[in-house]
């Protein structure tokens, strides 16, 4: 089974929130955890939120990218995405970034794990797998 991991769900393990211990069970059945390649800045943004908003540590942050990171077993380009990703950001109203990551997961029938409720909705709407309890 390949997974596509987005931030959201990255953020939910690294920081042990509720879904943590669901989403670390289906990343170990995983064949292949893959991520856009905008992967990495967003963790990063998220981190730099925590710094300047979350009394977080420089150090914690840079190890906290780093797992996040190291989640991950490819990153793929978006550059061959980006038209399709727009036209269903604007037909769903939503984050084009974040459509990077349904749009993989749709082209590899793949598994979108992700926490972000309106990305869940789309997802099952256009018939991409979430996990049972998103």
């Amino acid at each position: 089974m390949m997974v596509v991991l987005d931030a959201s769900a990255a953020m939910e393990i690294v920081l042990e929130k509720d879904m943590s211990e669901s989403f670390r069970d289906v990343m170990k059945q995983a064949d292949l955890v893959v991520a856009p390649d905008i992967y990495p800045s967003e963790i990063t943004n998220v981190f730099w939120k925590y710094g300047c908003h979350g009394n977080f540590p420089m150090e914690k942050c840079g190890e906290g990218i780093d797992y996040c990171i190291n989640l991950v077993d490819d990153y793929i380009s978006t550059r061959a995405m980006c038209r399709e990703a727009l036209a269903e950001a604007l037909r769903h109203k939503h984050p084009a970034y974040d459509l990077f990551y349904l749009i993989l997961a749709r082209r590899n029938n793949a598994l979108l794990l992700t926490r972000d409720k309106k990305l869940i909705r789309i997802a099952k709407e256009l018939n991409v797998k979430v996990p049972a309890n998103g």
